[in-house]
C-alpha cells in the first residue's frame, strides 16, 4: 500500500508541476489540508505515511484534481497566509495577495500616534483591517464589505479582536463617523481585460473596477473627504499602469501631498494621500 502512495504522490507532483512552478510545496499543503496533519509533519515525514495515516486519501485525490483544473490553492485548503497570519478564505472573498501588505506596512510606519480610528472599505477576507488590528490594539478599526458573505469569513478571521467592527454597505454609503485614515483596495481591473479570465474562480466583483479600471477608486475619492478628519489619510491600492490616473483624480478633489509607492516587484501599487 505504501508503494502506491509513493506512486500517487509522484504522479501528483507531476500533475501539478503543468501548472504550478513549486509542485512538491503545493502537494504538502494540499496534503495537509486533506489530512489534518501539520505542514511541518507532513515535509518532515513524506516518506514514511502509510495508509493509516492518510484516512482522508480520496479527499487528497479531491483536492489534486480540483488544483489540476485551475482552482487557487486557498480557496481548496481554505487559508492564505497575510502579514502574520493564515486568513481563512472562501470563493466569497478575495486572495490576499502579498503586495497588499504595502498598505498594512504604510500604515503601521507612518502613524504612530494612539487611539487612530481606520476605516477599511471593502474588506473582504479582512486582511488588512484584522492586520492593522492585531498590530496596533488601542486603534478602533471599521471595516466594511457590500458581500454580506464576505464578512461572514472576515468575522470568523476577526475572532479574539475587540478593536474591529464591520459594517455592510457599498463603499462609503451609510457612513456616518469620521476617520483619521481611510484604506482599501479596491477592484481595479478593466472590465475587458483577458486577465480576468485568469482570475475566474475569484468574485468578479471584487477584482472588476469598469471599464477602466477606476470606477471605485473614483467613487472613493469623491466621497473619502467627508468622512476623513482633517488632514486625514487616504491609502489606495491601484494597477501598476494606474498611478497617474489616480493622481488625477486625488488632485481633482482637492487632495494633496500625495506619495506613491512600490511593491517589492518595483510596480506602482499604493497612493497616500492627504485631505
Amino acid at each position: 500500500m505504501t508503494s502506491g502512495i509513493d506512486e500517487f504522490r509522484q504522479e501528483s507532483i507531476k500533475k501539478l508541476a503543468k501548472i504550478s512552478s513549486e509542485p512538491l510545496r503545493e502537494y504538502m499543503e494540499l496534503f495537509s489540508a486533506a489530512t489534518g496533519l501539520s505542514k511541518a509533519y507532513a515535509l518532515t515525514n513524506i516518506f514514511e505515511v502509510n495508509s493509516e495515516k492518510i484516512k482522508n486519501f480520496r479527499l487528497l485525490e479531491e483536492y489534486i484534481a480540483q488544483r489540476c483544473l485551475g482552482m487557487p490553492l486557498p480557496y481548496i485548503t481554505g487559508t492564505k497566509g497575510f502579514w502574520k497570519k493564515d486568513f481563512r478564505v472562501t470563493t466569497d472573498t478575495l486572495i490576499p495577495r502579498p503586495e497588499t501588505e504595502l498598505l498594512v506596512e504604510l500604515i503601521l510606519s507612518e502613524h504612530k500616534r494612539k487611539n487612530l480610528k481606520v476605516l477599511d472599505l471593502g474588506t473582504g477576507s479582512g486582511a488588512i483591517g484584522i492586520s492593522i488590528a492585531e498590530e496596533m490594539p488601542d486603534w478602533t478599526i471599521t471595516a466594511t464589505d457590500m458581500s454580506l458573505l464576505a464578512l461572514q469569513t472576515a468575522k470568523i478571521n476577526s475572532r479574539g479582536l475587540k478593536n474591529i467592527n464591520f459594517v455592510q454597505c457599498f463603499w462609503l454609503n451609510s457612513i456616518g463617523a469620521s476617520f483619521d485614515i481611510i484604506v482599501s483596495n479596491p477592484p481595479y481591473i478593466c472590465r475587458n481585460d483577458p486577465h480576468l479570465e485568469n482570475l475566474s474562480f475569484e468574485p468578479r466583483i471584487a477584482l472588476e473596477g469598469g471599464e477602466d479600471g477606476l470606477s471605485p477608486a473614483r467613487e472613493i475619492i469623491r466621497r473619502a473627504k467627508i468622512n476623513l478628519v482633517e488632514k486625514g489619510h487616504l491609502y489606495l491600492e491601484h494597477g501598476h499602469n494606474q498611478r497617474d490616473d489616480v493622481v488625477q483624480i486625488l488632485r481633482e478633489h482637492a487632495f494633496f501631498k500625495i506619495n506613491s509607492y512600490q511593491d517589492l516587484a518595483g510596480h506602482d501599487r499604493v497612493i497616500r494621500a492627504n485631505s
